[in-house]
């Protein structure tokens, strides 16, 4: 398994025009893919159902449970 560090170290090396290439990629890549799990999430009417409710609580501040923090500090 790649660490974070290894992957750092080996991302850090290369030049500066090529770094801007592998973080435009990656952004694709996870706009790509994080795209195709909402539409997964959303194609049962059940769970599209539920996840709309879920972020109109969201947006309008209800239901909000905010862990303590202090475990934290």
């Amino acid at each position: 398994m790649i660490t974070l560090a290894e992957i750092e170290s080996a991302v850090t090396s290369l030049p500066r025009a090529e770094q801007a290439e592998l973080l435009h990629f990656v952004a694709t890549r996870l706009r790509e893919t994080a795209g195709d799990e909402t539409d997964d999430l959303l194609s049962s009417p059940a769970n599209r159902e539920h996840l709309l409710r879920v972020a109109e609580d969201l947006t309008a501040g209800r239901n909000l449970v905010e862990p303590d923090q202090t475990a934290f500090r």
